[in-house]
């Protein structure tokens, strides 16, 4: 199975808990290399990623929070290599 990203939304002002990052709403996800998931875009970054909520169209989102969920927090080292990215992102302002 080839790595994946997977786009989650959060709704602006949402505080950055586990169980936010739990109930976030995934908007996309995409087939990637490995390369792509090593330069993965950081906090702060717009992106533009087709939502699925309202059927694929695409919209400019604001990166908050890059990583994967674990049990015990994040894992966001970009020096790891993971087979799926969770980018988390919000409205761009």
């Amino acid at each position: 199975m080839s790595p994946q990203i997977t786009y989650k939304y959060l709704p602006p002002g949402t505080e950055l808990t586990g169980e936010a990052f739990a109930e976030a709403e995934p908007l996309h996800v995409r087939q990637a290399d490995d390369l792509e998931i090593m330069a993965h875009p950081e906090a702060g970054e717009l992106v533009r990623v087709p939502d699925l909520r309202h059927g694929g169209k695409e919209s400019s989102f604001e990166v908050v929070r890059v990583g994967n969920r674990t049990v015990s927090g994040f894992v966001d080292d970009p020096s790891k290599v993971i087979d799926n990215l969770n980018v988390y992102v919000s409205d761009a302002e």
